[in-house]
């Protein structure tokens, strides 16, 4: 009987890690979809910093008109 109730405990201890396996795979799915969210809002933010500096240059590059009036 031993050998018996030593495969069954083998046997729930194999479905237990396996549940856990299922479950550690959503947890990282949902991690890794959230990490691909902040790296387009990364993104975003670095073309509109870029857009800003370019922005910025430009207007300090270009001649100022002196009012004459």
């Amino acid at each position: 009987m031993s050998v018996l109730g030593d495969a069954m405990n083998a046997m729930r201890e194999a479905l237990k890690l396996s549940d856990d396996v299922r479950r550690a795979g959503d947890a990282l799915k949902s991690v890794a979809h959230e990490l691909r969210d902040h790296d387009r809002r990364l993104t975003r933010l670095e073309a509109k910093w870029e857009t800003a500096i370019e922005i910025a240059s430009l207007r300090s590059a270009a001649p100022r008109q002196i009012d004459t009036n």
